[in-house]
């Protein structure tokens, strides 16, 4: 009986290593993810809304009125809101990657002078933005952004009035706008340690907005944003 007990000793023992080997690798990977689960920020949902100021850049086409053909003089900026969803993946304690997608109204605002005669136009589109973000967490709460996005046209329409008389009113003209407009976004944020976050960013269209292509105007957005990640 003793030597049996003594040999089951042995076996233990020459068996033992291993499994204590295992158990310790088991209990140090999880007290380093527990550990990285106090010090690393998790990956998390977010809403975001805000303002945005709004124009278009360079060429627009030119008014007929009572044998006058109006120019545009200078933009002028119209104001809109968005509002959408975001994940925000981080990768590190510095980098974050952040697909989402936002209902935005865009558009432009633009007036013209001929002698006594003035004109002023707006054209007020919506867009479903899909912003594809990579975020650099440089100090504490601060982080900068950058990356492109993708936005889907979804309805324009056109208001023209000179003098004090209306021309145009409220006019579709969906079919005249790009369906698909790309874009590069560039912004700064920072995230408060509950999860709220503020962000401004600029966005520069990379392709027409004129849907025949005949024009080399793009849409500039400035992008006020509150946003909260669960």
């Amino acid at each position: 009986m003793e030597t049996k007990i003594k040999n089951s000793a042995i076996q233990l023992y020459t068996i033992n290593p291993n499994r204590f080997g295992f158990t310790i690798i088991c209990l140090l990977l999880l007290a380093i993810n527990v550990k990285a689960q106090d010090v690393f920020p998790k990956s998390s949902f977010g809403l975001k809304a805000g303002v945005n100021l709004n124009s278009w850049t360079n060429e627009f086409p030119f008014y007929t009125y009572e044998g006058q053909e109006l120019y545009p003089d200078d933009w002028e900026t119209t104001y809109g809101f968005h509002f959408g969803a975001v994940v925000n993946i981080r990768l590190s304690q510095l980098v974050a990657i952040e697909p989402g997608i936002m209902y935005t109204m865009k558009g432009t605002g633009l007036y013209a002078e001929a002698g006594n005669t003035r004109a002023e136009a707006t054209v007020e589109s919506n867009y479903l933005d899909i912003p594809f973000l990579l975020r650099l967490y440089v100090s504490d709460g601060f982080n900068l952004f950058v990356g492109p996005q993708m936005g889907y046209h979804l309805n324009s329409a056109y208001d023209l009035t000179v003098g004090d008389i209306s021309i145009v009113e409220k006019e579709d003209i969906s079919n005249d706008i790009n369906e698909l407009d790309f874009a590069g976004v560039l912004g700064l944020g920072y995230e408060f340690e509950s999860g709220f976050n503020i962000n401004i960013s600029g966005e520069l269209g990379f392709n027409t907005v004129d849907g025949y292509d005949y024009l080399d105007t793009y849409n500039r957005t400035i992008r006020f944003s509150m946003g909260y990640l669960f």
